[in-house]
C-alpha cells in the first residue's frame, strides 16, 4: 500500500489549517455562549471561582423571595391594623353618642357597640397570610432567614389583639379585663364598665343614664354612670394607643425586611457581575478573531491549491 507524499510546505500548511480550525471552533463557541470559559477545561480556576459566586448569588436570590413574602405578610397585618383603628374609632363614637341619649337610643347603641366589637374580632381572625396570623396569637412568629447562616434570622413575635384572657400585654385591651369572649364577641360589661356598686354588672347603655330622666331597668346612679363612661372611654383610648404601637412595630419590621431585600438584590447583582468578569468573553474581540481566522483558513486553502498546481505543472513538463 503506497502512501501519499506531501511536501514540507504542504504539511506545514495542513498543520496550520488544523490549528486555525481549532481556534475558529473555540471562537465560535465563545460567540454562541457569550463566555470565554464554558467548562472546567477552558480555565479550571476561573470556572470554579465563577461557579462559587454564581451559586452564592442564586442562594441570596432564593432567600430574597422569602424576605419578600415576609414583607407581604406584615403588609397584610398593617392593613388589618388600619381597619381595626377605624372600628375602634367607631366604638368610641358609639360610646360618646350614648351619653345623655334617650333610652331607645341607648338600647340601639348597645347593639351597635357589640356588632362593631364582633366584626373587629372577626377581622383580626381573618388576617391570615399563607396560614400565619401574627395578630391573632402571641405564640405565632414570623421567622425570616436572610442567608445560609443560622444567625442571620429575623423573628417577629405575634400579637393576640382579641385575647380572651385578662392582662395580656400583646392584646388591644391590656388592662386586667377579659375584653373578648371565646366566640369572638366583645364582652360589653368588661370593656364598658366592669363590676358596679352592689355586685351587679352593666350589660348595656340602657343602664347608664346621666340625665336621670330616661331610666331603664337596672339603671345605676348618674354619678356611677359618669364614672363608667369615663373609664370605658379611657379603655378605648388605651386600646387605640396600643394598636398604634403595634402598627409602629410592624412598620419598623417592614423597613428592616425591605432594607435586607434591597441589600440582597444589590449583593446578588455584585456576585453575578464578579462571576461574569471571570467567564464572559469580549464579543467584539471574538468577532474580530473569527474574521481573522476565516481569512487565515482561506489563505491556507489557497496555499494548498497553489502548491498542488505547481506540482501538476512539473509533472506536465516531465511527460
Amino acid at each position: 500500500m503506497s502512501g501519499i507524499t506531501l511536501t514540507s510546505t504542504q504539511r506545514q500548511t495542513l498543520s496550520s489549517l488544523s490549528e486555525t480550525g481549532s481556534l475558529f471552533n473555540r471562537t465560535q463557541a465563545r460567540l454562541n455562549s457569550g463566555k470565554k470559559v464554558n467548562s472546567v477545561t477552558d480555565d479550571a480556576v476561573a470556572y470554579f471561582r465563577a461557579q462559587s459566586l454564581t451559586d452564592r448569588a442564586t442562594n441570596i436570590v432564593n432567600r430574597k423571595a422569602n424576605i419578600d413574602q415576609s414583607i407581604q405578610s406584615l403588609n397584610a397585618a398593617l392593613a388589618a391594623t388600619s381597619a381595626v383603628d377605624g372600628l375602634l374609632s367607631q366604638l368610641k363614637g358609639v360610646l360618646e353618642g350614648a351619653r345623655g341619649a334617650s333610652l331607645s337610643q341607648r338600647v340601639a347603641s348597645t347593639q351597635q357597640f357589640k356588632d362593631i366589637g364582633q366584626q373587629l374580632a372577626q377581622l383580626v381572625k381573618d388576617t391570615t397570610y399563607q396560614g400565619l396570623n401574627i395578630l391573632d396569637s402571641s405564640s405565632a412568629n414570623l421567622a425570616t432567614q436572610f442567608s445560609e447562616r443560622t444567625a442571620a434570622t429575623f423573628t417577629i413575635n405575634g400579637y393576640n389583639l382579641t385575647s380572651t384572657s385578662a392582662g395580656n400585654q400583646r392584646s388591644l385591651f391590656t388592662a386586667a379585663i377579659v375584653a373578648f369572649n371565646s366566640n369572638g364577641s366583645i364582652n360589653f360589661s368588661n370593656v364598658v364598665a366592669s363590676a358596679v356598686s352592689g355586685g351587679g354588672t352593666v350589660t348595656g347603655f340602657s343602664a347608664l343614664d346621666l340625665t336621670g330622666t330616661a331610666a331603664g331597668a337596672g339603671t345605676v346612679a348618674a354619678s356611677v354612670a359618669a364614672a363608667i363612661f369615663t373609664t370605658s372611654d379611657n379603655r378605648i383610648d388605651a386600646a387605640i394607643s396600643q394598636l398604634h404601637s403595634v402598627a409602629s412595630a410592624l412598620g419598623t419590621n417592614v423597613a428592616i425586611l425591605q432594607a435586607r431585600a434591597d441589600f440582597s438584590t444589590n449583593y446578588s447583582s455584585a456576585l453575578t457581575t464578579g462571576s461574569d468578569a471571570l467567564t464572559l468573553a469580549d464579543l467584539n474581540t471574538e468577532a474580530a478573531n473569527s474574521q481573522a481566522l476565516t481569512l487565515r483558513q482561506q489563505l491556507g486553502i489557497q496555499s494548498l491549491s497553489v502548491s498542488g498546481t505547481q506540482n501538476q505543472s512539473i509533472l506536465t513538463l516531465l511527460r
